[in-house]
């Protein structure tokens, strides 16, 4: 079984960390395993590096959608928003979570320490197969990831050799790279998408996320395309659907009684938004489903 994602209500990730004493975990994650196919948009402390090993992966970050092919990974810094979702059916890939260290930790707090400040300039890389640049920290993830699979003797120590060196090449890389563009990432985005998870079944109009964050509806619009590529509306939309699909698996509720509790003012407009996104109704989907189990 693989583990499951878990995303509280400020959509942060709570990782699982096996180990309490050792904050490492490595996830070799099929999309397909993941309720719907995708992780929606969350950012957690960690650290975080992905491997693709077969398939291809979208990861939606800064307002930008990136392809990652097999052999291709990313590294994600810390309170980060983005979105992971898979472009082919049962891509798998490594996805490693490393928390931050605490001070007392003095020389792997230093380079980390180093690392969160470029956060801003430097929030994320997408590491390239086909570039050689990436090299060998691509191959620090897969090996780290494979070495996590197996879980042989001394497995930790050889991942830790792994993660330092990691480390080693973000140093020297956000070092080469200190005049990248300013990434200023605006935190009116997490308390907008907070405010539209936890009241999602209730009518929210682009007024109330305007006056949640005191700007105009105008700048609300533009400053949230800016960093999540669409806008908040339509973000509202995407995840009452996806509501929507967890109550239609429990087959306890009408699809009348789906499109209320999700937020939606008729049921005609839910079966039309829904056969639009899924390319079926939600009573076709219902229906497939149980016929799955």
């Amino acid at each position: 079984m693989p583990e499951p994602i878990i995303i509280n209500e400020q959509q942060e990730e709570l990782i699982h960390y096996p180990d309490k004493q050792w904050k490492h975990v490595i996830l070799h994650n099929v999309m397909t395993d993941i309720m719907f196919g995708y992780i929606p948009l969350h950012w957690h402390h960690a650290l975080q590096f992905m491997y693709v090993i077969k398939g291809e992966l979208i990861v939606h970050i800064s307002g930008s959608k990136h392809y990652l092919n097999a052999g291709d990974g990313i590294f994600i810094n810390s309170n980060i928003i983005h979105e992971i979702a898979e472009q082919q059916p049962y891509t798998e890939y490594y996805c490693w979570n490393v928390e931050l260290p605490h001070i007392s930790q003095y020389v792997e707090f230093e380079y980390v320490d180093y690392i969160l400040q470029h956060t801003q300039h430097i929030p994320y890389i997408v590491l390239r197969q086909s570039e050689t640049k990436y090299e060998d920290i691509l191959s620090f993830i897969k090996n780290a990831g494979q070495t996590y699979d197996q879980q042989s003797t001394h497995y930790q120590l050889t991942i830790l050799n792994y993660y330092y060196n990691c480390l080693k090449w973000l140093y020297d890389y956000m070092g080469q790279h200190v005049n990248q563009q300013r990434y200023q990432f605006d935190y009116r985005i997490k308390h907008l998408i907070t405010l539209m998870q936890q009241n999602y079944h209730h009518k929210i109009t682009l007024t109330d996320l305007s006056e949640h964050i005191h700007m105009s509806k105008a700048e609300t619009i533009k400053l949230f395309k800016k960093y999540v590529g669409y806008t908040p509306l339509s973000y509202l939309l995407n995840y009452r659907l996806e509501k929507s699909k967890e109550q239609l698996l429990l087959a306890t509720y009408s699809v009348t009684e789906v499109a209320m509790n999700c937020g939606f003012a008729t049921t005609s407009y839910f079966i039309k938004a829904f056969k639009a996104h899924y390319q079926e109704t939600p009573k076709q989907f219902q229906l497939r489903q149980l016929n799955l189990r």
